[in-house]
């Protein structure tokens, strides 16, 4: 019982003094510092689940790694705050960390978006396209969550295959089939 104890508040030590080196290093996207604590505690031979529990109330209980804002939105939304902590164990960018979410929780796709931009806000573009992508959100509600995250509207731009407004038509439409749309691509001598 009492070498329990002393595991435990060496390893509570370790975690602290881990935390606090990584927090001084600001290059290092906010996800990545989390993430790293989380794999910390899988190799100190905590379960998955776990470590991605006591890390997501260490960060929030201690404040690191995020701004004011950012923390505060992560407090609002724990559950899915700490959802996305335990998938960042296998993956690693915001891209990967976002896609992994939304098939966890497709239904708060717009908390999925924010929180995958504050924790890796250097991929908020490829995030915001990915949801637009994969149709998650419209472009609008894709917008609205980058803002929450605190990026600037002016730096996303949506990639063609990502875009919802105007609609494309297939190539032909209207072109030899007498704009029956039939697809043929031959051109009237008309």
């Amino acid at each position: 019982m009492r070498s329990n104890l002393i595991v435990s508040i060496l390893f509570s030590v370790l975690l602290m003094l881990t935390s606090s080196a990584i927090a001084q290093d600001s290059s290092i996207a906010p996800g990545t510092q989390v993430r790293n604590l989380v794999l910390a505690q899988i190799d100190e031979g905590d379960s998955p689940d776990v470590a991605a529990s006591e890390v997501s109330q260490i960060v929030l209980d201690e404040g690191l790694f995020f701004d004011a804002t950012g923390m505060a939105y992560l407090q609002d939304n724990q559950p899915s705050y700490q959802t996305m902590v335990g998938l960042l164990n296998e993956n690693a960018t915001g891209f990967e960390l976002a896609i992994a979410s939304f098939g966890v929780m497709p239904d708060v796709a717009q908390q999925v978006v924010t929180i995958a931009i504050i924790f890796f806000p250097e991929d908020a573009n490829e995030i915001y396209n990915i949801a637009l992508q994969m149709q998650m959100l419209n472009e609008q509600d894709a917008l609205l969550a980058a803002i929450s995250a605190g990026i600037d509207p002016s730096t996303l731009t949506a990639t063609a295959a990502g875009g919802v407004g105007t609609p494309v038509s297939p190539l032909g439409v209207g072109t030899g089939a007498a704009g029956a749309g039939g697809g043929d691509t031959t051109v009237s001598t008309n």
